[in-house]
């Protein structure tokens, strides 16, 4: 059996093959096993796992009706994946972004934040430039923006920054606090009081 190894993102996968495509999500800290007869294609980057998609044949995109989260259907030759459950109208889904994830080759690999979406532990949004990650699943809402909720979001911070918090660091990370280098030891989502040379469990200087 093939498997799905989790990452710290979720891992969106289209398996192929059967009679029907099957659709769904690899969580963080989950295995998915798929028959090795079968073809899986699979990705951490939505916009990215559209476009390698967009071959396979699901259902059209209905003209009216209620539409859930993450059903994928196809639209004028091109795979859109629903971002929010709603009723569709008449509204294209490349004018409704908040709506509808669509495949633009010109877009990079994290979405912006909205309000209204379903998003899990590991999903990354960018908000006011800022790129986060989730650290509890949540509908997000217009007033739990990623700014305001450290209980729900974490700063993703490039290899070799400042340390701070709070942030969903990993094992290998390497960050630089008071003129010293870390390296960190075990995956944690740091706090005020968890600077690298105070706990040296979660950090190995450099």
């Amino acid at each position: 059996m093939t498997t799905i190894l989790p990452t710290d993102r979720p891992i969106r996968y289209c398996i192929t093959g059967a009679d029907e495509p099957i659709i769904g999500m690899t969580h963080v800290g989950e295995l998915t096993g798929v028959n090795p007869a079968l073809t899986a294609i699979v990705n951490t980057d939505e916009n990215a796992f559209l476009g390698a998609v967009s071959a396979v044949a699901f259902p059209a995109l209905p003209d009216s009706g209620w539409l859930e989260a993450d059903a994928i259907y196809t639209h004028k030759g091109a795979a859109v994946m629903v971002r929010q459950s709603h009723y569709r109208t008449h509204y294209e889904p490349a004018e409704t972004l908040a709506l509808f994830i669509v495949y633009r080759e010109d877009t990079g690999d994290v979405l912006e934040w909205v309000a209204g979406e379903k998003v899990d532990v590991g999903t990354q949004r960018m908000y006011a430039g800022t790129l986060y990650t989730t650290l509890q699943a949540h509908v997000t809402q217009s007033d739990w923006t990623p700014d305001k909720t450290p209980a729900l979001w974490a700063l993703v911070v490039p290899p070799t920054a400042e340390w701070t918090y709070p942030v969903a660091y990993t094992i290998g990370d390497i960050v630089t606090h008071l003129g010293k280098t870390y390296k960190c030891r075990q995956s944690h989502v740091s706090q005020a009081g968890w600077t690298p040379a105070a706990v040296l469990a979660l950090w190995l200087p450099l």
